[in-house]
């Protein structure tokens, strides 16, 4: 195993949730025919877990998400007792925003594969990222008005809501690596969004056609969180019009809600491919990336059920610009420039 394999993998098991000698573990790994996770992450994450943690693991492998409970998982979880629940299966993202937890810890990995893991997304420190995700949710607890736009029509404006700290809004399960903002409730938000390649699932419920490519990308017109209209090519506004019409009826949902959004934090992210594609698997990849500004829409909760993406944002809070043409500006907010000073594996970023 060569060394930055190790270090990811102590970064992922030890500094993401401190696996403990004799803890149990449920590894649930998906399909590797799906293309979303390899073979051979579950496999050195196991070996490493048993061999260096000296941790009880048991591997159960499950098929691509549904919209019911997995019944192997179910039965697996009421009949021992597990102390985490590992996924590297895309079913551990449909419940990441659940207001309850309770039952084993979970942990939801992004890394899909042993080359992600081995670069920087999979081996700076973890701690280093939850330093910075903290920053950054900070600074927003403490703004008041907060501008969006970016190169291809966003002109976006809005109140920042009040202090939220670690709220409901957020994960209750523990998100590898930890790579995007606190999202921000979009109620009094209004303005013009560019939704740049398509628009794609959020990961929380099954539906087909799961995504709208959309080359030319769209703007979405918010009114107080409410999407009114959307401006484009009368044939893309038509299809847009109807994948929401389609994903509301589905699941009984106000279609033209904006929930709210967030921004992605880590820059060693990377997708080889164009958008076009695999428009799912690009969005639910890209996520994480500065360069890209994600929206919750098509329900009244997080993360919703269909999300937008804004390329390359500039986000201004208070006038003083935090993100760039889709680059965090560390240096012009003291808490950044400090967490960068003290983790000099971000500054590498």
């Amino acid at each position: 195993m060569n060394t930055k394999l190790q270090v990811g993998l102590s970064n992922l098991l030890q500094g993401a949730i401190d696996l403990r000698p004799g803890q149990r573990v449920l590894l649930v790994q998906e399909n590797p025919k799906f293309g979303w996770y390899d073979s051979q992450l579950p496999k050195a994450l196991r070996e490493f877990a048993i061999d260096q943690l000296e941790a009880v693991v048991e591997v159960l492998e499950v098929e691509e998400p549904s919209n019911s409970p997995n019944p192997q998982l179910e039965q697996m979880l009421k009949q021992q007792h597990w102390d985490w629940i590992i996924f590297l299966a895309r079913i551990g993202d449909q419940d990441r925003f659940e207001v309850n937890h309770h039952g084993p810890g979970k942990l939801m990995t992004y890394t899909r594969t042993l080359e992600q893991l081995q670069s920087g997304l999979g081996t700076v420190p973890h701690a280093a990222m939850v330093a910075l995700k903290t920053a950054v949710n900070d600074i927003f607890d403490n703004a008041e008005n907060i501008e969006i736009t970016c190169p291809f029509g966003t002109q976006l404006q809005g109140k920042a809501p009040p202090k939220m700290g670690q709220t409901a809004t957020d994960v209750s399960v523990v998100r590898f690596p930890a790579a995007v903002s606190q999202p921000i409730p979009a109620s009094t938000f209004s303005g013009r969004v560019a939704f740049r390649h398509g628009l794609a699932p959020t990961g929380s419920k099954v539906y087909s056609p799961a995504c709208l490519s959309l080359p030319e990308g769209i703007i979405a017109v918010i009114e107080q969180g409410v999407i009114s209209s959307f401006e484009g090519n009368d044939k893309d506004i038509g299809a847009v019009q109807d994948h929401y019409r389609q994903v509301g009826e589905q699941f009984n949902i106000e279609p033209w809600i904006v929930d709210s959004w967030h921004l992605g934090l880590h820059p060693a992210t990377a997708f080889p491919l164009d958008p076009q594609v695999d428009l799912d698997r690009w969005s639910n990849t890209m996520f994480t990336s500065p360069r890209y500004l994600h929206f919750h829409t098509c329900g009244a909760y997080s993360p919703g059920e269909i999300c937008g993406m804004v390329e390359d944002p500039t986000v201004k809070l208070d006038g003083e610009v935090l993100w760039k043409d889709g680059h965090l500006m560390a240096t012009n907010f003291k808490a950044l420039a400090k967490v960068a000073h003290y983790w000099p594996e971000l500054n590498l970023l």
